[in-house]
């Protein structure tokens, strides 16, 4: 049985090859082949066509068929995996993809040829739960907003929400998406004594005292409203420009997933106007490449 590992910029060969070594006791054969990439601009743009347009949108070079072309199970982060990849594949069974997004798989063809397909959910679950949590707090209490004042010799008085800033014990915190990471991020909240709200239609018995509500029950009566979901054509402007303005004034919308998960413009919109209190994205239309 033979493993290949198409290692990239942020997983390289060496990774792949260390972390998989142990099968070789076991008599497989683990070998790696390094997707060849000028910058990490390249590879963003790339993995920006491949979660808007799916696994078909790329097609990768020659020289990695031809490495991965009599392995049994192959390894890949963001590198695509597309039907031409796998009808390249004479012996594949089992593709398995280095974290939880697999957009860059052409499942259901895998699937149509009885082909494994495993993710990593929750590789970076922690990670992000903790960065939500200081989020919500760095934008309600103006942590951020107050650390670049005296960055710039300001002492700021007067922030947009003084007279309003919220504690958390008894507020409402509306959590969109309840996979590895929203749970998390309910689990890291019930120390802070709040309400804790749910939206997601897969699943029906949540952890944690979540209630689980419709999404525009949520944007109305949540102070903080994050969203955890996976970028695809089913969440694509998930939270919109109708369900923004539902929110109360005085609520704050926290965004660690991606950016096209829920409208920019609108939340800019509601912003300027007053709509919300405030807004902490860590994901933007236009990003810079790495």
């Amino acid at each position: 049985m033979k493993l290949v590992g198409i290692g990239d910029l942020f997983i390289p060969n060496d990774y792949i090859l260390s972390g998989f070594k142990n099968l070789e006791q076991l008599g497989v054969e683990v070998t790696a082949v390094e997707w060849k990439l000028k910058d990490f601009e390249e590879l963003q743009n790339i993995n920006l066509a491949v979660e808007h347009g799916g696994s078909e949108a790329y097609n990768p070079p020659q020289y990695i068929k031809d490495a991965i072309s009599d392995a049994d199970i192959i390894i890949t982060e963001f590198c695509p995996i597309t039907k031409n990849v796998i009808d390249c594949c004479k012996n594949l069974k089992v593709i398995g993809v280095l974290r939880a997004g697999y957009e860059n798989i052409n499942v259901s063809y895998a699937t149509s040829k009885n082909i494994l397909v495993y993710n990593t959910p929750g590789r970076n679950a922690d990670a992000v739960a903790d960065f939500t949590i200081g989020l919500m707090i760095s934008e309600s209490r103006n942590i951020a907003k107050g650390h670049l004042g005296l960055k710039n010799g300001e002492w700021i008085r007067e922030y947009p929400n003084s007279g309003n800033i919220p504690d958390l014990p008894g507020k409402n915190v509306g959590i969109i998406g309840l996979g590895e990471i929203g749970q998390k991020v309910a689990k890291r909240l019930t120390g802070f004594d709040v309400n804790l709200f749910g939206y997601d239609p897969f699943v029906t018995n949540p952890p944690y005292g979540i209630k689980m509500v419709s999404l525009e029950e949520l944007m109305q009566e949540s102070d903080f409203v994050t969203i955890h979901v996976r970028a695809s054509k089913e969440t694509e402007n998930l939270v919109n420009r109708d369900l923004i303005f539902k929110m109360k004034p005085t609520s704050y919308f926290i965004n660690t997933s991606r950016s096209s998960v829920a409208d920019e413009k609108a939340i800019y919109e509601a912003l300027i106007n007053d709509k919300i209190a405030g807004a902490a994205l860590d994901v933007f239309d236009v990003e810079p490449p790495g």
